[in-house]
């Protein structure tokens, strides 16, 4: 299961956010793409199902999350992290030349 999912953000693309819990709520499939495209069909998933059969979340993707408050509800804000600066994703990152 994806869409619903609380995790930690572990980047540094959006200030302020960086260590919080978010919620997923939908995946923009290929939205670090420069070609990304809103309006296609299969962009915004929002159904564990669709994904699946879409081939699941890549490391091209961005996910719709909200910040989590301290009482388990969501903010009104919605913010589009890259997957792999999301805990439950971070296995999707190129590991580093050294």
């Amino acid at each position: 299961m994806v869409i619903g999912t609380d995790t930690t953000y572990l980047g540094n693309e959006i200030p302020g956010l960086h260590g919080k819990k978010v919620r997923i709520f939908a995946v923009l499939r290929g939205g670090i793409r420069p070609d990304a495209d809103p309006d296609a069909d299969g962009y915004y998933v929002t159904d564990d199902e669709a994904l699946a059969h879409l081939g699941g979340v890549t490391a091209e993707d961005r996910i719709d999350a909200m910040p989590l408050r301290w009482d388990g509800s969501t903010s009104f804000v919605h913010v589009d992290p890259r997957v792999i600066d999301l805990e439950c994703f971070a296995h999707l990152q190129k590991p580093r030349a050294q």
